[in-house]
């Protein structure tokens, strides 16, 4: 099974294109704005969340089509870290969202190779059963061949309010043709076409998602041909297509400020028809909190996700990580104990999504804690 999955991949085409100019500070104290979570280490093998991406796409792409793109603040964090796994780095001028950094290295990727397929992803997610995200980024790859911009959808687990969705239409076959009744009592849908986008909701609307079972979670992973994406790109969006095929190593800085800072999914993906989904067969999580670290990595028989100088004793289902001093917590369950040189954070774990709270307080009372 594992070696015909791996000759499928085993096409020069293929480009997978990691995505990591975020920052954020939502699992502070030891993410930053200057150092955000993709570039730390949050299990037991001590890679960061990058450099367990780029092992992800070890059998997809080989190195030479591995391709990252980052803000020229991370150059140097991203080169201290992907050793020689990277063949080329697309260093933006300054952050301006998914949608230029996606569509700059697009057109790079026309210079290079206008036949390829590019398979976008985030630097800073969590995925497990590495084998399950092969198979279904091959789904994807055989329905982008098809001239299909393909995204992938994570079946929701509670009603999300942070997270877009995808609404699911109907069942598609591998090359892209819908199935029909009797063909779907004979075969199982590589993919499904997509009905709608929606941005992330308001409580309620997220129930009645749930309540459906038509919508999946937008994982924000991305599988198209180059020059069918460029082609629709320069239709929809005609203006930034211009600034970008415009940019030259002189003139980036300037260009690049002109570009919208907006995320690809409203600058193209909600604005082109023939988008297509596939149901991820994985273990997705975009580790946005600290209860999030605990779901995602290794946990000690008592169910703790521990990194660093620590000593636990009595406790239980927490997470303790300390990249500064010397951390003992004793007779406590469903917490967080986090310390980096400069700072501490303690809660229990169904807090996590306040760290926001603590973050407003220091972008007015100590900015440079962020």
């Amino acid at each position: 099974m594992q070696s015909d999955l791996l000759e499928n991949f085993e096409n020069n085409d293929i480009y997978s294109i990691i995505l990591c100019g975020g920052s954020g500070t939502r699992l502070w104290p030891l993410s930053r704005k200057s150092f955000p979570k993709q570039f730390i280490s949050l299990g037991e093998k001590q890679k960061t969340l990058l450099q367990l991406t780029i092992d992800r796409v070890k059998n997809i792409s080989p190195i030479q089509n591995r391709w990252l793109v980052t803000a020229q603040c991370q150059e140097k964090l991203c080169k201290s870290q992907i050793s020689h796994q990277i063949d080329k780095i697309i260093i933006e001028p300054e952050a301006r969202n998914t949608a230029p950094a996606i569509a700059l290295t697009a057109w790079k990727l026309m210079q290079e190779n206008p036949d390829s397929i590019m398979v976008i992803l985030s630097s800073d997610h969590s995925i497990q059963n590495v084998r399950s995200f092969e198979q279904t980024i091959l789904d994807a790859i055989n329905l982008a061949k098809n001239n299909l911009f393909v995204t992938v959808g994570i079946q929701p687990t509670y009603p999300a309010t942070g997270f877009g969705y995808i609404e699911q239409g109907l069942p598609l076959d591998i090359e892209g043709n819908i199935l029909s009744p009797q063909r779907l009592s004979e075969t199982t849908p590589t993919g499904y076409s997509v009905r709608s986008f929606r941005e992330k909701p308001n409580q309620a609307a997220a129930e009645q998602f749930i309540r459906t079972q038509k919508y999946l979670w937008n994982a924000g992973i991305f599988v198209w041909k180059t020059k069918t994406f460029w082609n629709a790109y320069s239709h929809i969006q005609p203006e930034a297509a211009k600034l970008i095929e415009s940019i030259n190593n002189y003139n980036i800085a300037e260009v690049y400020k002109k570009l919208e800072n907006v995320p690809i999914d409203i600058a193209f993906i909600e604005q082109t028809s023939h988008v297509a989904c596939v149901p991820a067969n994985f273990d997705w999580n975009d580790v946005g909190s600290w209860s999030a670290v605990r779901e995602c990595f290794e946990q000690d028989s008592q169910g703790n996700n521990v990194s660093g100088e620590v000593f636990l004793l009595d406790t239980k289902n927490s997470v303790v990580h300390s990249t500064g001093p010397f951390v003992s917590v004793i007779g406590m369950e469903n917490v967080a104990v986090v310390a980096s040189p400069d700072a501490i954070l303690v809660m229990p774990l169904n807090r996590s999504q306040d760290v926001k709270k603590t973050i407003q307080y220091l972008e007015t009372k100590n900015p440079k804690l962020l």
